[in-house]
């Protein structure tokens, strides 16, 4: 790095030499040699770990169990998108309305890296003609779901929700937030 130059009317004047480089030693950490390191570990691409991580990096603590559902998403007819569980093409259906925007985002880009027709494709699989594969119907669950409006009215019309409400006796009158707590919680949504 140099110095601005001095100005017309002052003097600029070296008073000592360049000093010599000097060793360092030091040991690699943080995150960023971690990240390197379980990529070479597991040997992905950076690309792939950056898809990974630019989520992950939203929402340290929120881990999500993603499901093989190969043979679901090879039985979806991609004419019938709107009658398909959204939440178990992206391999969510144990989260379902619980799911967070950041999970339902990881899901989806994870089902991308693995689904996508020309990465397929690669791998030598057969691929349906444009509207005919399955991965429309991942594309459609992503729209349904990425959005709060649309999310909220496939949620409040969900086939799979526990909407049993426990009989008011006495026993549940002396513990009702014992026996009612599980059903606010499920309905507060």
């Amino acid at each position: 790095m140099f110095l601005l130059p001095a100005t017309d009317d002052a003097v600029t004047s070296v008073t000592a030499p360049l000093s010599a480089p000097v060793k360092v030693s030091f040991e690699s950490a943080g995150r960023w040699f971690e990240a390197l390191r379980l990529r070479r570990r597991h040997k992905h691409s950076l690309s792939h770990h950056s898809l990974q991580s630019s989520s992950s990096e939203e929402s340290d603590n929120e881990e999500i169990e993603e499901e093989d559902n190969l043979i679901l998403l090879q039985g979806l007819d991609p004419k019938e998108w709107k009658q398909q569980d959204h939440y178990a093409v992206l391999g969510i259906s144990k989260l379902r309305y619980k799911a967070t925007e950041n999970q339902i985002k990881k899901a989806y880009k994870s089902m991308v890296l693995k689904h996508h027709p020309d990465k397929r494709k690669a791998r030598g699989l057969k691929v349906g003609d444009g509207e005919d594969d399955y991965f429309t119907c991942i594309t459609r669950a992503y729209e349904i779901l990425g959005n709060k409006l649309k999310r909220r009215s496939y949620d409040s019309v969900d086939p799979q929700f526990d909407n049993d409400v426990p009989p008011a006796d006495e026993e549940s009158k002396k513990n009702f937030f014992k026996v009612f707590g599980p059903v606010f919680e499920r309905n507060s949504r």
